[in-house]
């Protein structure tokens, strides 16, 4: 799906110089919703064929993923010309273009669903006043810094460095003194059983809902709250998440300023 967050024709594939470990693993790999496997790793070669240092430093911070790039490179055609090696850089950035943003915090807070969000739809979920509170996968702090307001304490869990970065600047600049930055993935979150009053995320749960829903779980104490409060962009869902509505989620709708119908979520543990 295309959401048109990017221009990719702004960016290189240099982009990739700012990505952890895990995106590389997943942006160097067979991709779940790819029919023709071959056809994206040749898009994969093509795009890096302008690119040895790039090629170079995938190979070390994701070894793994090194037999995966030697083989793309092997598809590029031997007539590639830079012209046709650009559309493929173009053609990769706009493909993952929801990863893209991970590594410029600037362009991603110009995404419509951090743009168009409005603190009300946490406040509609949850009083967070003296409460210690967990945003998982927090990005650039949309959830985390509309939470420190009123929480006691906050922590933004974030896998991706670029953006935990981007947070912790924010905090030193604006000197908020009640919020923590800390890495983390949503199915192996480094906290102790039962440590949060209440846990936040958006835009995290539905790969795995098991897993990550077990984990944000695990964390959050008896009688405390899971509340997922998405962003706002131009979609117009028809219904709740039947996997969170079967799970005892309570739903809530608004209509985004995007145009879109959104959906957020709360559950007592």
């Amino acid at each position: 799906m295309t959401y048109n967050w990017i221009n990719p024709e702004d960016y290189s594939m240099d982009t990739l110089l700012y990505f952890d470990r895990w995106v590389l693993q997943y942006l160097l790999s067979r991709q779940p919703d790819e029919k023709d496997h071959t056809a994206y790793q040749s898009l994969v070669g093509r795009a890096l064929w302008r690119y040895p240092h790039v090629v170079d430093f995938c190979r070390n911070k994701a070894p793994e993923c090194a037999a995966y790039v030697d083989a793309a490179l092997a598809l590029v055609p031997h007539d590639l010309d830079d012209r046709a090696a650009r559309q493929a850089e173009t053609d990769f950035l706009r493909y993952h273009e929801t990863f893209v943003v991970y590594a410029w915090p600037e362009a991603m807070e110009q995404v419509n669903y951090i743009a168009d969000w409005d603190r009300k739809w946490l406040d509609e979920l949850i009083d967070l006043c003296g409460m210690v509170v967990l945003d998982v996968g927090a990005g650039t702090g949309r959830l985390a810094f509309a939470a420190a307001r009123d929480a006691l304490r906050v922590y933004a869990s974030e896998p991706c460095d670029r953006l935990r970065e981007h947070m912790r600047d924010r905090i030193a600049l604006t000197g908020i003194r009640n919020m923590k930055v800390l890495d983390g993935m949503v199915t192996c979150l480094p906290y102790e059983d039962a440590t949060f009053d209440a846990v936040l995320s958006g835009h995290v749960v539905g790969d795995d809902y098991e897993g990550e829903l077990g984990e944000m779980r695990r964390v959050t104490k008896p009688g405390g709250w899971l509340v997922i409060c998405n962003g706002d962009d131009q979609f117009r869902r028809k219904r709740p998440d039947p996997e969170l509505t079967r799970r005892g989620f309570e739903a809530f709708c608004h209509e985004s300023p995007s145009g879109g119908i959104i959906y957020n979520y709360r559950l007592r543990v």
